[in-house]
């Protein structure tokens, strides 16, 4: 493969140099640099120096350098060569459109059309005239071909002096033949044909035929030359009576005709190569073949001589095969093009500066048009007319604009041209652009999109039901109303009455799916009324639908309705403001063709070349490259209707520049700038909103500035929008800027969109002023009673500081009059030095149209009182607001009562005002608790502050909280016996808790006084929750106790065992066997404190010892199971007299006979001392024998306990020194066994003898007493 050269068509340092300070390039072939093109010369001369080859090809795609080289190659061969090159080509021409119409209607497809324009004659005879014209007529005298040549006067007197000679000649011959009268005739002397006739005939004769010879000689050289002996001319007819004669012409192959002509040409001028440029170009291939055989003739008629070369510069696919090109060429060259779509952007970019490059866009759009430029001249031509264009049209700033119009004037040629026409795909395009019939195709579907969105929230809204009970009662209302809807019912196989179908939905559907149903007297189950299947159905359809509508109601539907109506209206905006480049990017390529097929090509598909052409425009107009002052590109500006700053804004608006930028510059014809942006479909953009554009646009067309407007909220951001309209506003007077918001309060669209903007900017000084502004237009007062604009309206008026600032001096009124109507609240009332803002204020105050807040009433108060006292307000603030005498103001102190409080008041004096507030209902609990908590006071008298009593903010699920409380936990109510039983009477506050800590905390302060509760309820409370309170210590209970005259009855059943000891010991309990049983039930649950518990028991039953003998079985028993530990504690109790004691131990034994065996009631000493108050020995038998069993037996005691027997045998069962006999009873025996074992006296025995009836009782033996009886 042949190494590529560099082909940038650089111009000559030597030849161009001043062309290259211009910029300018030429088209023609350049000379290649020596080495990059070597591996060219060096085939070239390979193929020059074989005489076999004879037909050589330079072959590579249109633009790739063919030219070029072969031009460099005939440089380095200058001298040694002699060169002929013949260049000719078809090339595409515009034509009318009279012959576009009449070829399509034969229906001649492009390439038919082309073969028919150029014919093979003509082009044989433009190779002819390239090659018979090389050469001067002179060089070539045999040619036969006449040239226009200058003549000179040595031609001129050679070709005198020939025809003077060839008559001369013509007159001797006959002055030979007829002396004579030739000598008569022309009055000659008579001596010369005197002369003549001496001569013989036979002489003269000779002398005649040699003159006529020598005339037709010189004739027929004249003839010879003029080519009638040459076939130059063809004769067709010869009029020898009129003396005319008629050429005629031929038809066939001229190359053929002057194949002669052709080698006496080259035989001739002696040339060596012959370079045929571009006649590939003409879809001719017979020409190929026609030289290809002259080059043949021509070398076999020049055999004394080098053959002679034909070199075709051809496009590579000229063969439809590699066989047929390799057999038709003796030696093929091919050319890599040096550009290509991938490095045609380089190529491209090197045509430009680095300081033209950094222009804005420039470089992007060199590289992207790049990729359709086919061929390096087209380039060259492109930046040639580039520069050119840059120096003379109007908007010669916007560079990348500019040469996207030269690339396209140069691409699509007849599309550029159309334009003067007005016709083309560019100026339809942008006709309908303007006309915004393209923009008509997208609104419609939107519009569409909006009315059904805004249907279906019609039809939510329509719906005044909210739940589907109200639904049913609504349709089923017609058929029984509530009047009768005890009297009548439904029937559909069952009866269902009214009430109880608006309360089943299921009853109600299955009523509806029936194929009917009847109204029936529900009494007497008469049919009044039938309802059919259709009616039925109807109902069902209606239920079904309007089921949908409430279910939406409740869904956020209706938000989404009015949000996606929303967004399409800004869509819709969007779209009727979109650049040339959005709309047809919202068209895509398809659509693009699509409407190109339709409206500019009226039906008929697209032709390749059209369909190259439309990928182009497309991709100008996609990448905004042509927009709607693309004419601007193409003309001179001329000063007229447009002064030049005029022209400079325009061409600001369409070059996109800040809206700061041109906005400065002053217009001086501004119907024609608005005219001339309507032109060009740019009035609606932001930066041709202009001051002076929107003040005439008020006086003339406020139609056109509210599109404008719609599309300025539209297509900017909020806080650019809100930017540019405080720019356009900056030099505005007040009435004017208050014309302007009429503008927008006009229209609910742009007055909801402009204060959403408002809303989402900073409270700068403009949003307050235009806000201002907006409000003092009371005339649309009623603009402001749409929900989302009134949210949106009261958000910006709370967040103003300085609204009332901005309200022109002479509109305060109506400023006043809207907030009145509409209840809007003035968010800041500054301290204003103006009269009309001083009433202003006072009229605002007046009817409580402003926000509270600490600042505000303040300075209202500095605004509107005498004093104006700032130290005064904050010592005394409720004080001083209610000086001034306004209802509304102290209904906004009560409204914000809470935060009232925590801003002033918590840091006031107006202590006495503390039991007002606490006792407030507009207060919250935790605002009383910040008074309680901030403030240094005590409440004497606790009635005089209401209770009340929330939820806690900060844990929803605790206990709600109360005043009384907060003050008893804060330690702010004097302790006194008033209080505390005031605060006995309150149900809210927690009595262990609250009131226990504070009693405990104060109950050494408490004077003695008599305590009366004249509520049951209430001593109940004081017996469960005070007295019954684990937390209350004996002090304070002992302290309020001692001022209670009164006996408790009924114990709580969770009073801790320690305050009933104090209750007991303090005699407050009522001495009666409920109280004890009530005791009992209250503390048996604490096995720890079981003894205390019984104790207690025994002091109180001490108190009344009667109950014992009255209520033995309730005191001792509990579920038929004995209380022996009472049992024990109370017969120990010396409060109780021995008689009870004797009495209650005789009842237990009667009611239970085997208790004294089970359980020892009593221990031996206490028996030993209640023994002798028994009149029983069977009781006291019974007990001794349970204390033996226990082994509680102590001699002396028991020496006391027997002696007290009645029966004196019990006296001797305990022997000192020797033994005694006693009578045998079964329960001495038993009672001495006892003894016995515990080793008291030795085991009894019974007599022998006369004594084996007697029991024998001997005291215990020791080492030292003598032997008992045995």
């Amino acid at each position: 493969m042949i190494p590529t050269p560099w082909l940038t068509l650089h111009a000559a340092e030597s030849d161009s140099a001043e062309v290259n300070a211009l910029g300018y390039e030429a088209l023609t072939p350049a000379v290649l640099e020596q080495e990059k093109a070597a591996s060219y010369i060096e085939a070239l001369n390979f193929a020059y120096s074989q005489p076999d080859i004879r037909n050589v090809a330079v072959t590579g795609p249109y633009g790739a350098g063919k030219s070029s080289v072969l031009k460099t190659w005939c440089q380095a061969k200058e001298g040694a060569l002699r060169v002929l090159t013949v260049s000719l080509a078809d090339f595409d021409m515009q034509k009318s459109v009279s012959e576009k119409e009449d070829q399509l209607e034969k229906g001649k497809s492009e390439e038919v059309e082309k073969n028919a324009e150029t014919s093979e004659k003509s082009i044989e005879y433009s190779i002819l005239q390239q090659i018979l014209y090389k050469n001067k007529k002179n060089e070539l005298p045999y040619s036969r071909i006449e040239r226009i040549s200058g003549v000179t006067a040595g031609q001129i007197l050679k070709s005198a002096a020939l025809l003077t000679l060839t008559m001369m000649l013509a007159g001797v011959a006959l002055f030979f033949l007829a002396p004579d009268y030739i000598t008569a005739k022309l009055s000659l002397p008579v001596a010369l044909s005197q002369k003549l006739l001496v001569w013989p005939f036979s002489a003269r004769l000779i002398g005649a035929v040699l003159s006529v010879l020598g005339s037709l000689s010189l004739l027929l050289y004249q003839l010879h030359r003029t080519g009638i002996f040459d076939r130059k001319v063809s004769l067709d007819k010869v009029d020898i009576l009129k003396g005319a004669v008629t050429t005629k012409s031929s038809s066939p192959s001229l190359l053929n005709v002057y194949i002669d002509e052709i080698v006496y040409f080259f035989d001739s001028t002696k040339y060596d190569v012959v370079i045929f440029e571009d006649l590939d170009r003409l879809n001719n291939n017979r020409i190929f073949i026609k030289l290809r055989e002259i080059n043949q003739i021509i070398n076999n008629c020049l055999s004394d001589r080098n053959p002679l070369k034909f070199i075709y510069a051809v496009r590579d696919d000229l063969f439809s095969s590699a066989e047929s090109r390799t057999k038709f060429f003796d030696f093929v060259i091919p050319v890599i093009p040096v550009m290509d779509k991938d490095n045609a952007s380089d190529h491209f970019s090197n045509k430009f500066t680095k300081e033209e490059r950094k222009q804005k866009g420039l470089d992007e759009c060199i590289s992207r048009i790049a990729t359709f430029i086919p061929d390096m001249r087209v380039m060259h031509n492109i930046t040639n007319e580039f520069r050119l264009y840059q120096n003379i049209v109007n908007n010669r700033e916007n560079t990348p604009k500019l040469l996207a119009m030269i690339a396209y004037k140069n691409l699509c040629a007849e599309d550029y041209h159309s334009i003067d026409k007005k016709g083309g795909i560019v100026f339809h395009f942008m006709d309908a652009y303007v006309d915004r019939f393209i923009h008509q195709r997208y609104v419609k579907d939107i519009n569409a999109q909006i009315s059904l969105e805004q249907n279906q929230l019609n039809s939510i809204n329509s719906e005044k039901n909210t739940y589907r009970g109200a639904l049913r009662k609504e349709l089923l209302s017609p058929y029984i109303s509530e009047v009768y809807r005890e009297k009548l019912s439904f029937y559909n196989g069952s009866i269902l009455s009214l009430k109880h179908i608006l309360d089943d939905e299921d009853d109600f559907v299955k009523l509806l799916n029936s194929e009917g149903f009847s109204i029936i007297d529900s009494f007497r189950h008469h049919n009044i009324l039938q309802v059919g299947v259709n009616e039925v159905s109807s109902l069902r359809t209606a239920y079904e639908e309007r089921c949908e509508l409430i279910e939406k109601k409740t869904d956020a539907s209706i938000l989404r309705l009015k949000n996606n109506i929303a967004l399409l209206e800004t869509e819709k905006r969007s779209i009727r403001a979109e650049s040339v480049s959005g709309i047809i990017n919202r068209m895509q390529k398809s659509g693009f063709r699509s409407w190109v097929v339709q409206h500019v090509n009226d039906g008929k598909e697209l032709t390749p070349r059209q369909n190259e052409q439309l990928d182009f425009v497309y991709f100008l107009l996609s990448s905004g490259y042509l927009s709607t002052d693309y004419m601007s590109f193409r003309s001179v500006f001329m000063p007229g209707v447009l002064t030049e700053n005029d022209n400079i804004f325009i061409k600001s608006v369409m070059a996109g520049n800040d809206a700061g930028e041109s906005f400065t510059i002053p217009l001086q014809n501004t119907p024609n700038v608005v005219a001339r942006l309507k032109k060009l479909a740019v009035i609606e953009r932001e930066n041709a909103q202009h001051p002076d554009i929107i003040h005439w646009l008020l006086d003339n067309a406020p139609e056109t500035l509210k599109e404008n407007t719609a599309a300025l909220l539209g297509q900017s951001g909020g806080e650019r929008a809100i930017k540019l309209l405080a720019l356009i506003q900056r030099e505005f007077s007040t009435e004017l800027r208050l014309r302007y918001c009429e503008i927008f309060m006009q229209d609910e669209k742009l007055l909801r969109k402009l204060l959403t903007y408002l809303s989402e900017s900073e409270p700068q000084e403009f949003v307050q002023e235009m806000t201002s502004l907006m409000l003092c237009l009371n005339k649309y007062k009623n603009a402001w009673l749409n929900d989302d604009i009134y949210e949106l309206a009261e958000g910006i008026i709370s967040g103003s500081a300085s609204l009332i600032e901005f309200v022109p001096e002479s509109h305060t009124e109506m400023f006043s009059d809207t907030l009145i109507s509409n209840r809007f609240l003035v968010s800041n009332i500054p301290v204003v030095a103006t009269e009309e803002h001083r009433a202003l204020v006072t009229h605002l105050v007046s009817k409580g149209l402003f926000s509270y807040s600490a600042e505000n009433l303040q300075n209202i108060y500095l605004l509107l009182s005498q004093s104006k006292d700032g130290l005064d307000f904050a010592r005394r603030p409720l004080q001083c607001l209610e000086s001034l005498s306004f209802p509304e103001l102290k209904n906004v102190i009560n409204k914000n009562i809470d935060a009232f409080v925590s801003d002033l008041f918590v840091t006031s004096d107006e202590f006495d005002r503390i039991p007002e507030l606490l006792s407030s209902h507009l207060m919250m609990l935790s605002t009383a608790e910040l008074i309680i908590n901030r403030m240094e006071f005590c409440i004497d008298n606790i009635a005089s502050i209401e209770n009340q009593a929330e939820l806690s903010p900060r844990d929803p699920a605790a206990p709600e909280i109360n005043t009384y409380s907060l003050l008893l936990s804060h330690d702010r109510i004097s302790p006194s016996l008033d209080n505390f039983v005031h605060l006995l009477h309150d149900n809210m506050i927690d009595i262990p808790y609250d009131l226990v800590r504070w009693a405990n905390a104060k109950h050494h302060m408490l004077k003695p006084a008599n305590i009366v509760i004249s509520s049951g309820h209430v001593f109940d409370t004081f017996l469960k929750k005070f007295i019954a309170s684990p937390d209350l210590s004996e002090d304070t209970l002992r302290r309020v106790m001692n001022c209670f005259s009164v006996l408790i009855m009924e114990i709580p059943k969770n009073i801790p065992i320690r305050n009933a000891e104090v209750l007991c010991s303090l005699n407050k309990l009522a001495p009666t066997i409920q109280v004890f049983t009530a005791l009992y039930n209250a503390l048996s649950g604490e096995d720890n404190n079981l003894n205390r518990m019984n104790t207690l028991l025994c002091n109180h039953l001490a108190r009344r010892p009667e109950l014992l003998s009255a209520e033995p079985e309730e005191i001792f028993y509990i579920d038929d199971s004995f209380d022996r530990d009472l049992a024990r504690e109370l017969f120990g109790n010396g409060h109780i007299g021995m008689n009870i004691k004797v009495g209650t131990l005789r009842w237990l034994r009667d009611n239970d006979p085997d208790l004294m065996d089970e359980v020892q009631l009593l221990p031996l000493d206490l028996l030993a001392e209640l023994s002798p108050w028994m009149y029983d020995d069977t009781l006291r038998l019974s007990l001794l024998k349970s204390c033996l069993a226990a082994g509680d037996a102590d001699k002396n005691m028991l020496h006391n306990v027997l002696n007290s027997f009645a029966d004196e045998n019990y006296h001797g069962l305990l022997p000192n020194e020797r033994y005694r006999k006693m009578t045998h009873t079964a329960e001495l025996w038993e009672l001495a066994e006892q003894l016995s074992e515990a080793g008291l006296i030795q085991p009894p025995k019974m007599g022998t003898g006369r004594d084996e009836h007697k029991m024998v009782i001997n005291p215990v033996r020791s080492d030292s007493d003598p032997a008992t009886e045995g």
